[in-house]
C-alpha cells in the first residue's frame, strides 16, 4: 500500500463539481458536503508531492451525488459529464451523500466492517473532528476514454468501446498494475519489445473489473510524437481530501462522513478501494455558504507517518469505517463525551446540536430538526434540519462543504450525522439517523 510520508498538500472543499438531482416530492434540490478529487490535480498532487511541495486539492465525492468534471489542460472538462463551477447557479442545490446501489461495483464488506455487526449499540463517542482521508483505488480507475494524436498526426482513440468509466484496470498482458505509473511503464514496456522483435502484433491486453466482473478487451496503443504509446485512457489510482469523523466506540471503531466515497467519475458508483487511512488536518480557511454556492472549509494536511490517526476497511452507502490508532483513541476519549445511541422512534422534531470543529475547536451548535421520514428510500436523508446558532451562520453561513459527518446530539443522545445542505439555504439540510450508520 502507497502511503505519502513527509508531504505535505493543502485541501480545499469546493462545490464545483457535483452533479445535481432531485431529492423529494417538495422538489428541493441540496448538495453533497464534500466532493471530487479531480485527475489533473491529482496528477499535480502526486508529482509535486514527491518533490516536496504542497498543493491544493478537492475532496471527496458521494456516492452518486458526484460526476467527476476533469479540469486538466487537455480539455475532459464536460466529456465526463461534470456539471463544473455553474453547478450550483440558477436557484437549484445539489447532491452532497446521495446513496446508490453499488453492492457490484466495490467491495463487498461484511457487516462486521460496521460498528455493530447485526448488535444493538447502546453507545458511542460523539466526534466532530475533521480528518485528511486517503483511499487507494483496487486497480487503477478509469475516468474517460479520449483521442490522441499519433507521430503521424492522425487522431484516435484505441480505448474507445473497450473500456469505460467505472472501470479499474488490473492488469497489462498478465502484468499487474497497481496505479498510473505501472499502467503506463507496462504498456510501453510491451510495445518496445514488440518494436524490438519486429513482431506483427501491436495490441495488448488488459484485465479489469467492470460492476464487480473480471472481463478483458485487447487495445492498440498509439506512438505519439514524444516516442512513448498511450492507450488514451484518462485514469486515477487515489483519491484524497477531507471529513468529519461521526463517532467511535470504547474499542475505537469509528464511522464518518455519513455517506459514502464515490468514484468520482460519470459512472456515480462507490470508489472500490484497496486501502485507505486518516490524518490529522489543520483548518486553514472557511469560505461562508451563500444563496446558490455552499461554503467550503479548507485545510492542510500531512500525509505521514506521525499524523496517522486510523486505518479505513469500509467504504459503504452509509458512511466509511474502520479503525482509530491507539494513542489518537486515548487522547479522543479523555476529551469526548459518550452518549447513548438514540433509536429512529426517539428522534423528534424541536431542538438538537451538532458537534464541529469548524472554529478550529470542538464546539457545539444549535440545530432545528424540522422533519423525520423514518421509511426514507434514501436513508442519508432520513431527518431535515436548519441552523439556528448565529455564531455558526455568522462563522460560516450554515453548513458547509467539509464538515459531512458532523454527529448530531439530542435530549442527551446522539442520533444521527450531517450529510447534505441546501444550496439555496446553507442553514438548512439533512441527516442520517445514526442507526442506519451503526
Amino acid at each position: 500500500m502507497r502511503k505519502f510520508f513527509g508531504k505535505f498538500v493543502s485541501v480545499t472543499l469546493a462545490a464545483a463539481v457535483i452533479a445535481m438531482f432531485a431529492l423529494s416530492s417538495d422538489d428541493k434540490w441540496c448538495s453533497r458536503v464534500d466532493k471530487a478529487f479531480d485527475e489533473s490535480a491529482l496528477g499535480s498532487f502526486l508529482n509535486e508531492s514527491k518533490a516536496g511541495y504542497g498543493r491544493y486539492a478537492t475532496g471527496l465525492p458521494g456516492q452518486a451525488a458526484s460526476v467527476l468534471a476533469d479540469s486538466g489542460e487537455n480539455g475532459e472538462n464536460g466529456e465526463n459529464g461534470g456539471t463544473g463551477e455553474n453547478s450550483g447557479n440558477g436557484g437549484t442545490e445539489q447532491g452532497i451523500g446521495q446513496t446508490a446501489d453499488t453492492a457490484s461495483t466495490h467491495r463487498d464488506y461484511e457487516e462486521t466492517d460496521k460498528i455493530s455487526a447485526g448488535i444493538s449499540v447502546e453507545g458511542v463517542y460523539a466526534c466532530g473532528r475533521l480528518t485528511g482521508i486517503y483511499e487507494q483505488t483496487e486497480g487503477v480507475l478509469v475516468v474517460n476514454t479520449t483521442e490522441v494524436t499519433d507521430e503521424d498526426g492522425k487522431k484516435v482513440n484505441p480505448a474507445d468501446k473497450k473500456v469505460q468509466c467505472g472501470d479499474y484496470i488490473l492488469s497489462v498482458n498478465g502484468r499487474t498494475v497497481v496505479d498510473k505509473e505501472e499502467l503506463s511503464e507496462a504498456v510501453n514496456d510491451i510495445m518496445k519489445q514488440h518494436d524490438e522483435s519486429h513482431e506483427d502484433k501491436s495490441t495488448v491486453n488488459i484485465k479489469f473489473l467492470r460492476g464487480g466482473e473480471k472481463m478483458s478487451a485487447d487495445i492498440t496503443p498509439v506512438r505519439m510524437d514524444d516516442g512513448k504509446y498511450y492507450m488514451g485512457i484518462w485514469v486515477k489510482d487515489d483519491l484524497a481530501g477531507i471529513g468529519t469523523i461521526t463517532y467511535y466506540t470504547k474499542d475505537g471503531r469509528f464511522g464518518a462522513l455519513g455517506h459514502g466515497i464515490g468514484d468520482g467519475t460519470q459512472s456515480g458508483n462507490l470508489l472500490y478501494a484497496n486501502s485507505g487511512d486518516l490524518y490529522s488536518m489543520k483548518l486553514t480557511k472557511i469560505k461562508k455558504g451563500k444563496a446558490g454556492a455552499p461554503g467550503e472549509i479548507g485545510g492542510v494536511v500531512y500525509f505521514g507517518k506521525k499524523s496517522h490517526i486510523g486505518t479505513l476497511d469500509c467504504n459503504s452507502n452509509l458512511g466509511i469505517y474502520g479503525q482509530l490508532d491507539s494513542d489518537e483513541l486515548s487522547e479522543y476519549a479523555a476529551e469526548d463525551t459518550y452518549y447513548p445511541v438514540a433509536g429512529k422512534d426517539e428522534i423528534h422534531t424541536g431542538s438538537a446540536q451538532m458537534i464541529s470543529e469548524i472554529s478550529g475547536k470542538l464546539e457545539k451548535y444549535n440545530l432545528e430538526i424540522t422533519n423525520i421520514d423514518k421509511k426514507a428510500t434514501d436513508t442519508n436523508k432520513g431527518m431535515e434540519l436548519k441552523v439556528t446558532d448565529d455564531r455558526l451562520i455568522e462563522l460560516s453561513g450554515g453548513i458547509v462543504q467539509g464538515t459531512s459527518g458532523s454527529p448530531i446530539i439530542q435530549d442527551g443522545k446522539i442520533i444521527g450525522a450531517v450529510t447534505h445542505v441546501f444550496v439555496d439555504d446553507p442553514t438548512g439540510g439533512y441527516g442520517i439517523c445514526i442507526d442506519e450508520m451503526l
